[in-house]
């Protein structure tokens, strides 16, 4: 498992590269903060990984929400979040202040609404993505998780890979939708979803 972890690690690093190069051209608020999730969303991906390598198993599963909620947010806070909305979350964010919970469902749909009236061919339905992980994404806050890996001494070898898995997806689909709004060269970020394959990720539908 370190050499998957370690093969996973090299990979969002890589996309986070990819991500960083796109971002020189930045040249609004919305897209700053998008770029801020992003961010986000690799450095969680990177400590689930670490998590992993180390065989807390339960904190990397904990991390998953937030991984899947900088996802969400990103991606809202640029496209779909009227205008009032984001200038309020961008002035708590700048001022250093939380700015809330972040209605996973919500978002979701309304993520869902504006790509469908852009076309953006090939995305995910975030409706989908949430609703599915739904019972995993609040698991661990229930302590279910958190009492599975206490008592049990061993993890299903599916559960670990599918840690490692979802590390490195949520990254790989957060530039996937904005490299297609956006109209960015798809081939650089295809070569890394080849590799996410080469080493046994599955890509969520």
């Amino acid at each position: 498992m370190t050499d998957k972890a370690e093969q996973y690690r090299e990979l969002v690093n890589s996309l986070y590269e990819l991500g960083t190069k796109e971002a020189a051209a930045i040249t609004t608020d919305r897209y700053r903060i998008m770029f801020h999730y992003f961010v986000r969303c690799v450095r969680l991906a990177l400590a689930i990984i670490l998590l992993v390598e180390k065989e807390n198993l339960v904190g990397a599963y904990a991390l998953e929400k937030s991984l899947i909620d900088a996802l969400l947010t990103g991606l809202y806070l640029c496209y779909s979040a009227p205008e009032p909305e984001f200038q309020e979350i961008l002035a708590l964010a700048l001022s250093g202040r939380g700015t809330g919970y972040s209605k996973m469902k919500h978002r979701a749909r309304e993520i869902d609404r504006h790509f469908a009236k852009r076309k953006a061919a090939e995305t995910i339905s975030f409706v989908r993505l949430v609703r599915e992980n739904s019972e995993s994404l609040n698991e661990f806050g229930h302590g279910g998780l958190l009492s599975m890996g206490v008592e049990s001494p061993t993890i299903a070898p599916a559960f670990t890979a599918k840690r490692l898995s979802r590390s490195a997806f949520v990254p790989i689909m957060f530039l996937a939708h904005v490299f297609r709004l956006e109209g960015i060269e798809l081939a650089p970020l295809k070569a890394l979803m080849g590799k996410f394959t080469e080493i046994g990720g599955e890509l969520e539908r």
